[in-house]
């Protein structure tokens, strides 16, 4: 008996890893979506293209985010 669930194992394993892969990607959509990796972007585009500039706090990116967001609502359905 004990060779039969040891090779149920590695089914599991797999599935444990695809529902893990399918979380990793589902939950990276969504912050891309919403706007959470919008910080990241900016600072690796900074380091990137402007590598002696240094780039603002977060909190400061977000709140011109949010000052842009407000000043042109265009793209806003509300």
């Amino acid at each position: 008996m004990t060779g039969r669930a040891a090779t149920r194992r590695p089914g599991l394993a797999r599935v444990g890893a695809t529902l893990a892969r399918a979380w990793r990607a589902v939950s990276w959509y969504v912050k891309e979506v919403v706007g959470e990796n919008d910080y990241e972007h900016y600072v690796a585009h900074l380091r990137r293209h402007h590598p002696e500039a240094r780039p603002v706090s977060r909190r400061e990116f977000e709140r011109a985010k949010l000052d842009r967001m407000a000043s042109d609502p265009g793209a806003r359905c509300c």
